[in-house]
């Protein structure tokens, strides 16, 4: 496999309008929500890995910090310590310091588990049936389905707010409509508003605060073949 330089990939790969509005801006700080990065992987049908997308933003020379926020995983410490290094070795900012340590919480298992409500009503009573059986087997079994959680809202808020001074453009790698008040007060400010998302993923209330929106799949450019470790949060290995 050929390895072409970034700035190749960027122009053949990346939509012209992203590039526009990335390099008509001055001076850009990106934080990405990893752990919101990843379910965005389900939609996209494809695995991401964190140091492409850090060395490929590094490649716009107005792009001045990244800043990446995630978790260390308390069941998994030293798989999970040396995925964090990855992540500072790349360059990029590793936000808290030290790392929070990720909480796992139970799911219920029911239909919402598996899927969308809308995805239910187009099947016929015979498959429903039969998910319902699934359902209340794993029920009785005595499985136990745990899921990562690590917020970063309060971080990810008071770093935009401080970096306001330093920067005239935000790009933020999340869809959480928990993060429009403090792009409100940044908006106010005269910065400018990227959101880089996924369909589906991204809060009606940030796509009308944005200036741009910039689909992740068609902005990434980087390897999306991966082994399963590349998330440790799910017990792989880094």
């Amino acid at each position: 496999m050929i390895d072409f330089p970034q700035g190749v990939l960027n122009k053949f790969i990346v939509r012209k309008d992203y590039l526009d509005w990335i390099n008509n801006e001055t001076s850009i700080f990106a934080y990405l929500d990893l752990t919101n990065m990843f379910h965005w992987q389900d939609v996209l049908g494809w695995r991401f890995r964190i140091e492409d997308m850090i060395g490929q933003l590094f490649t716009f020379p107005n792009i001045k910090e990244v800043k990446v926020y995630y978790g260390l995983n308390p069941r998994d410490r030293n798989n999970s310590r040396a995925f964090l290094n990855r992540i500072k070795k790349a360059g990029a900012t590793l936000r808290p310091n030290p790392p929070k340590e990720m909480k796992f919480i139970k799911k219920d298992i029911d239909e919402g588990l598996f899927f969308q409500r809308r995805t239910m009503t187009l099947f016929d009573r015979q498959v429903k049936d039969k998910i319902h059986e699934l359902i209340e087997w794993l029920q009785n079994s005595g499985i136990i389905i745990e899921e990562p959680k690590c917020n970063f809202d309060v971080e990810i808020t008071m770093d935009m707010l401080d970096d306001a001074e330093k920067i005239t453009t935000i790009m933020l790698f999340s869809g959480d409509s928990d993060l429009l008040k403090p792009l409100e007060r940044l908006k106010v400010k005269g910065k400018k508003i990227g959101i880089v998302g996924v369909r589906g993923r991204v809060a009606g209330e940030l796509h009308g605060i944005k200036d741009k929106y910039i689909d992740f799949g068609k902005f990434y450019t980087g390897k999306r073949n991966y082994i399963e470790s590349e998330n440790p949060a799910f017990d792989g290995t880094a």
